[in-house]
């Protein structure tokens, strides 16, 4: 078009699938960032869970062994720890899932081709944080199973 008429305007032809590429890489650089993010954030929440959760049997380990003496099954003392840990969980995903709904009016403009309150991910989100949860919890509470009574009386 430039040899024809030199005052004419250059330009490039493109697929419009290749320029919407174009336009929506810094969301979709942005979007991955917030999955690994959120990925992190999962593993720190298991991690931070099985830290206080083996914490508080290792504090606990006088008065487990004692409901051990007393004769509490190991089936018992599992269910109390891992409840411990669930009763946790519950409260974390309800303050989480209070917040994240606060605060999708703000990322609403994030989102592309997604509703920003799609129960979906919501729900599996939290199904997701609360399998962690469990297996966060099930060593301490398998370890609260084998405190031994005699041991547990005599360490303090």
């Amino acid at each position: 078009a430039s040899s024809i008429d030199p005052a004419a305007a250059n330009f490039t032809a493109a697929p419009l699938a290749e320029y919407n590429g174009l336009l929506l890489f810094p969301l979709k650089v942005a979007a991955s960032l917030l999955a690994a993010l959120g990925v992190i954030a999962f593993l720190l929440a298991g991690v931070g869970l099985y830290g206080v959760i083996s914490y508080s049997v290792s504090r606990r380990t006088r008065e487990l062994g004692i409901r051990i003496a007393l004769g509490a099954r190991p089936g018992e003392v599992f269910g109390t720890v891992l409840r411990e840990g669930l009763l946790l969980t519950a409260a974390g995903v309800a303050a989480g899932l209070a917040l994240a709904l606060a605060s999708m009016r703000l990322l609403a403009s994030l989102l592309v081709g997604v509703s920003p309150f799609d129960l979906t991910t919501f729900a599996a989100s939290a199904l997701f944080l609360a399998a962690v949860a469990a297996i966060a919890t099930f060593l301490p509470a398998h370890r609260a199973t084998r405190i031994e009574p005699l041991t547990a009386l005599r360490s303090e």
